[in-house]
């Protein structure tokens, strides 16, 4: 096949950007598009880079690609993720990963939590705060510590270490400040819940399976809670420990499976996501915290990575898993319509 690659890199932002550099902290870099296209040349396809900016479409055409694995993060708005999705469906150009509506539910954090409790999956409490005076509706309705996130960034974006706060004055200092670095978008203000942190890889379509789970653990405080803030993210090799399988009772191991298979199916998600959870030792309960159906495909650091490793799997063998789901479930969709035709 002529496969295209659709994505956004670091160093292609503007200079304003590039100052800022929490703001490209979801885009990948030139390792990962070079690993991708090495995986698919070496399997005997043919690939054309074609990144993740207005012109796609174009290039496309231009191309004449015949399938598009796509990872961009796009660039601007809450549906920004949907963007490239949108223009895939709108030229009829199969492509891997979710679609539209899953990508933009996903990438805001308020709809998650009500599509997640909808469907029986507890998140921790929350209230969404659009300036400081919903701040004073909420006194009391929530309780301590908390942590401010914007509602509609991945990657730890606007998420510190000084976003857990136990005080009314720390969040009302969080929120003003994220309100100012994020004026366009909501602040999700939520319970933090104490205990460890956990995520899953899920892969598949009608039948989705478990790729791995991995908890996201404390060098420094080994089996104690950790706060997996963006300043602990950039030094994840000081900091953190990543442990794939993670050392679960067979209770949580079957009950986080079940949370993480069930918001897959429930979120519309495609071929391969990533769901993260946190157990609360406190209340011995699980609480989903997002549903990333974009998750990050480094070869060096890449959580589906390094879940996929410890399971024997190398990178070559979950990139083309990818793949193949993502073209049985056009194919799956293909023999249907044909046989409803007959």
């Amino acid at each position: 096949m002529r496969i295209g690659i659709t994505y956004n890199l670091k160093d292609e932002l503007s200079p304003d950007a590039i100052i800022d550099s929490e703001f490209c902290e979801e885009y990948d870099n030139r390792n990962t598009i070079s690993a991708l296209c090495n995986v698919f040349e070496k399997n005997g396809h043919e690939v054309v880079k074609l990144g993740g900016d207005a012109k796609v479409a174009e290039k496309i055409k231009e191309e004449k690609i015949d399938f598009v694995f796509n990872i961009a993060e796009g660039c601007h708005g809450r549906n920004r993720e949907s963007h490239i999705p949108s223009i895939l469906e709108m030229l009829n150009v199969p492509y891997s990963g979710s679609d539209p509506l899953t990508m933009g539910l996903t990438l805001d954090k308020l709809m998650t939590k009500k599509i997640a409790l909808q469907a029986g999956i507890p998140t921790p409490r929350y209230k969404g705060v659009k300036t400081m005076k919903d701040l004073v509706v909420m006194e009391g309705k929530l309780q301590y510590p908390l942590v401010t996130k914007p509602a509609w960034e991945g990657s730890s974006k606007g998420i510190y270490d000084s976003s857990k706060v136990f005080t009314r004055k720390e969040l009302e200092i969080s929120v003003k400040s994220l309100l100012e670095k994020y004026p366009d978008q909501p602040i999700l203000v939520e319970e933090y819940i104490e205990g460890r942190e956990i995520t899953v890889g899920v892969m598949g379509n009608e039948s989705p399976e478990i790729l791995g789970l991995m908890e996201i653990a404390s060098k420094k405080n080994p089996g104690g809670d950790v706060f997996y803030s963006l300043e602990t993210k950039r030094n994840w090799r000081e900091l953190v420990e990543y442990l794939s399988p993670p050392n679960l009772s067979r209770i949580f191991d079957n009950h986080i499976r079940y949370r993480a298979l069930t918001a897959f199916k429930e979120f519309g998600c495609r071929d391969v996501a990533r769901i993260d959870f946190r157990i609360s030792e406190k209340y011995n309960k699980l609480f989903m915290l997002e549903v990333n159906p974009l998750p990050g495909l480094s070869p060096e650091y890449a959580d589906l990575v390094i879940m996929a490793k410890s399971r024997g799997i190398s990178y070559e063998e979950l990139i083309l898993s990818i793949l193949r789901h993502a073209l049985l479930r056009y194919k799956s969709a293909k023999d249907s319509l044909s046989h409803e035709t007959i």
